[in-house]
């Protein structure tokens, strides 16, 4: 060691004891030095220096400098990213308060710690920080946190008092009344719920304590303003709407009568039409209102043209679809004189094709011969389903030793005809367990018994109406057009009648009073739905007269009137040239540039399976044959000349989409594509407005008989607009309960199979089975289903 006096630059060291190796520190950088040994130098007069380890010791002072700053640095910024508030972290210069290092996982109570964090701090201790303000508070006291959300947070005073709900990964909910209410409202308009749904008090208790302080109680008036305030916005928009609209309108009306014994008839009134932009298929339930006596033209014509005055729709009415009643055709005949329709009225009027049908089915049915089979083969099934629950408990069982999936049979009922084929459906599903269980029984004389070859008459008959329900279920669409596709059915049910004539005896005592009823309605074929099916690019005008020799002669009209069928082609072609002049006149040649409508021909040795692709192939072989070289420059002759049928397959044909079609030709057929986009949205049935009748039978159901007319068709109306913003109006609710009813059935005996119930269960449970619908499953009186 050594004690001198040493001078190093400006900086001066008195009696400072010096280690060889050790640094000496000045007031600035030349005052650093390292005292050693070895070669020197001189620094001021004090002792020589070693120049080699000076560099050196300068060198790792200032690498040991730059590391302290970097960590200073990345810790500062992992604290940053931990806390929504950096200014909580971030601890001033000079302070020794300790910071956030790092957020840690915990296990902690989540609905206390879900607005919390658990941190670790700098001195090595944790806390909770809020992730809304920042806040750092002791970890182990739950009250204390639980408290800062709610009256201490700065962030969540800053919002509503009392309108904020704080999920559990910590986001910010606001809780409006308001939105809650109208989806309250939606809720019980889709689900046809009474208005005093939640207008209880306990309900209101349960979702205070349990979901939101600060609900308000919803009572029956003010949810039942806020739906009639739903309907009234809504109605505004759909007038506004059609004011603007630059397409026609169909409407289709039918009339109800109210059930539970009330006096009181309804009238209902659909809207359909294309959409110009997307070319979509709409519809809107427009009216529901009170009818009252009598149910004369005269009133139905007042209702009708209110409706649309109310609407205004005055000049975009192309067509009106109603059943087959004649007061109907007194209203048509009235609003006809009013509104004067296009072509003199040729397309104002459309009868329910849904509606003929059903006739035409009920008339075989109602043949003495069918009707004593169907009496047996109903009589059989009650022997099994209905006649006690012991007989039905050892049917099951039988069902699960086979492993056959037991289904209720669908009971029939006299005003609908497809009720009749789903029971029969229904059954032949399970009948190698009907047949055998039945035969047992009827083996140990409790039964009539029902003969093996019955059973054989049973899937004729049921192959033979199939043909009608898949008909009946292809022209009650609703978002694809319908009025196109009625003349190739009619071509499937005469090849049906033509198919079967030669069957059974049963069949064909059924089918003599069929033709008869299909001749009365059919015999002149409505240009509304020949002109609606040339406008068909499968069909073309080729096919639909070709589709007319085939219905007329497998009708044998010939022997009826054999010019019919040339007067019919001739009113085809004249009321199709005619609508097409209509449109030209109206909307101008638009000068498009001609293109060469024909299609390349597909291979003739091309299966397609549907018969009517098939026999189209010839028909348009030989029209191309004649055509061929002539081509006009109009659209409709060019539209004549194409063949798409020849280039599609089978499923291509199921699937083929006519309006997407027509939407991509629009620009190749300007005047053709609006005139199709008018026709096509004609409707072949009234389903729409019955269908309707179904949900207004629950709206109106036996508790809520006191709806006034206003509340009846704003609940229906409403409903019909939720669906068709969700586009979901397709969906039968009776469907839905059918499939519905068929889970519990299936649900009920599992259930059944493994909870066992004492006698005296047994006989509270027991209640008598009330005869179910048509599209109701009927099952052993059990209390679950009674209820059903």
């Amino acid at each position: 060691m050594y004690t001198r006096y040493v001078t190093v630059g400006t900086e001066s060291y008195m009696d400072m004891t010096v280690v060889p190796g050790s640094l000496v520190y000045g007031n600035s950088l030349n005052a650093i030095m390292t005292v050693g040994t070895g070669s020197v130098m001189t620094v001021g007069t004090g002792y020589t220096i070693n120049n080699t380890l000076f560099f050196f010791s300068q060198l790792i002072f200032f690498f040991y400098l730059f590391l302290h700053l970097l960590y200073k640095f990345l810790m500062a910024s992992k604290n940053s990213k931990s806390t929504n508030s950096p200014s909580v972290n971030n601890v001033p210069k000079g302070s020794n308060a300790p910071f956030v290092v790092g957020t840690l996982s915990h296990s902690r109570n989540m609905d206390v710690w879900c607005n919390w964090d658990l941190v670790e701090m700098s001195d090595g201790s944790q806390k909770a920080q809020c992730k809304h303000c920042g806040s750092l508070l002791g970890k182990d006291s739950n009250s204390t946190l639980t408290k800062h959300a709610k009256k201490y947070c700065k962030a969540l005073k800053d919002l509503t008092p009392g309108q904020v709900q704080l999920s559990k990964d910590g986001n910010i909910f606001r809780y409006e009344q308001k939105i809650t209410r109208d989806r309250m409202a939606k809720l019980v308009i889709k689900k046809a719920l009474p208005f005093g749904h939640f207008d209880d008090p306990d309900l209101t208790k349960l979702i205070r304590e349990t979901l939101q302080p600060s609900y308000k109680h919803v009572s029956r008036r003010t949810l039942k303003r806020h739906c009639l305030t739903l309907w009234e916005n809504a109605r505004k928009d759909l007038i506004a709407f059609f004011q603007n609209l630059k397409t026609c309108v169909n409407l289709t009306s039918d009339v109800w009568s109210a059930p539970h014994g009330l006096p009181e008839s309804y009238i209902c009134v659909t809207a359909h039409w294309v959409d110009p932009n997307t070319w979509q298929m709409m519809k809107s339930t427009i009216a529901f209102e009170e009818f009252p006596s009598p149910h004369s033209g005269e009133n139905i014509y007042k209702i009708m043209n209110a409706t649309i005055i109310k609407y205004c729709l005055e000049d975009k009415i192309f067509s009106i679809s109603f059943d087959n009643a004649s007061n109907n055709s007194n209203a048509i005949q009235k609003l006809k004189l009013k509104y004067k329709p296009i072509c003199d009225g040729a397309f104002f009027h459309t009868r329910c094709v849904a509606h003929i049908i059903n006739l035409v089915v009920q008339d075989g049915l109602k043949d003495k011969f069918v009707a004593d089979f169907i009496i047996a083969f109903r009589t059989m099934l009650q022997d099994v389903f209905k006649s006690g629950k012991e007989r039905y408990q050892d049917y099951k069982k039988l069902c699960k030793e086979v492993n056959q999936k037991l289904i209720g049979p669908n009971w029939d009922i006299p005003t609908r005809w497809n009720s009749t084929c789903h029971m029969f459906e229904m059954a032949l599903k399970q009948m190698g367990t009907l047949k055998a269980f039945h035969t047992t029984l009827s083996d140990d004389y409790q039964v009539d018994p029902f003969p093996d070859t019955a059973w054989n008459n049973i899937q004729t008959l049921s192959e033979f109406l199939q043909v009608f329900k898949k008909s009946t279920t292809l022209i009650s669409g609703v978002y694809y057009p319908t009025s196109s596709r009625v003349i190739s059915e009619l071509y499937l049910i005469t090849t049906n009648f033509k198919k079967f004539e030669n069957s059974s005896d049963m069949l064909r005592n059924m089918l003599t009073p069929m033709i008869n009823k299909f001749k009365k309605y059919f015999l002149d074929l409505p240009p509304v739905f020949l002109c609606a099916a040339a406008l068909n690019p499968i069909l073309n005008v080729a096919g639909v007269n070709a589709l007319v020799d085939e219905i007329y002669d497998k009708l044998d009209m010939h022997e009826v009137d054999p010019t019919l069928k040339g007067k019919t082609k001739k009113l085809f072609d004249e009321s199709l040239n005619k609508l097409y002049d209509h449109y030209l006149k109206k909307y101008g040649d638009k000068n498009h540039t001609i293109f060469n409508g024909a299609s390349s021909s597909a291979s003739k040795d091309q299966t397609i399976a549907d018969p009517i692709i098939t026999m189209l192939n010839v028909v348009r072989d030989e029209t191309a044959k004649q055509q061929r070289g002539n081509e006009p420059s109009s659209e409709l002759g060019r539209y004549k000349l194409r063949d798409d049928a020849l280039t599609m397959t089978a499923e291509e044909y199921n699937n083929f989409d006519i309006l997407a079609w027509w939407k991509s030709k629009e620009s190749e057929f300007p005047i053709l594509a609006t005139m199709a986009r008018d026709l096509l949205t004609v409707q072949a049935s009234t389903v729409a407005s019955e269908s309707v009748f179904s949900l207004s039978g629950r709206v109106l159901s036996i508790r809520r008989t006191r709806l006034t007319p206003e509340s009846l068709e704003m609940a229906i109306c409403l409903k019909d607009h939720l669906d068709g913003v969700d586009r979901v109006q397709h969906k039968s609710s009776l469907e839905d309960e059918v499939e519905l009813e068929h889970k519990i059935i299936e649900e009920e005996d599992e259930e059944e199979d493994e909870v066992e119930t004492n006698d005296s269960e047994d006989d509270c449970n027991e209640v008598p089975a009330p005869k179910r619908s048509g599209s109701e499953s009927v099952a052993p009186s059990s209390s679950k289903r009674a209820k059903k």
